[in-house]
């Protein structure tokens, strides 16, 4: 049973270490790296914040579909996490991607957005 648990753990851990040791500095070697994120260190640290929390659900989704696999393939088990382990983490960097659009411009400039107004405000 224990294979068909590794991909989902090593991908818990690829969430759960960044956070414990947060990678401070832009670096090439430790941390969610892409052209956006290592823009600067607002993107870098917005990047690595975001991309623990997407890995930590990725390798839950990932453990539960290993105890599936074990439960419906026994000693084969393991192939459904292996499966699927390639297009959970293509979705993990493309959330996080999004995110990074959605909060910087392409140079790494924070987007400043409206804020809403409440109703009391609109009424003004």
């Amino acid at each position: 049973m224990i294979y068909s648990l590794i991909f989902g753990l090593v991908t818990l851990g690829f969430g759960i270490i960044p956070k414990i040791v947060r990678p401070k500095q832009i670096n090439s070697w430790y941390g969610y790296r892409t052209t956006l994120s290592m823009k600067n260190q607002e993107t870098w640290d917005e990047g690595n914040k975001y991309s623990t929390n997407q890995y930590i659900i990725a390798g839950v989704i990932l453990l539960i579909l290993g105890k599936i696999g074990f439960a419906l393939f026994q000693s084969k088990g393991y192939l459904v996490p292996l499966v699927a382990f390639i297009p959970v983490l293509m979705l993990t960097v493309f959330t996080t991607e999004k995110h990074l659009k959605k909060v910087f411009d392409s140079n790494g400039i924070r987007i400043n957005r409206p804020m809403k107004l409440n109703k009391k405000e609109q009424s003004s």
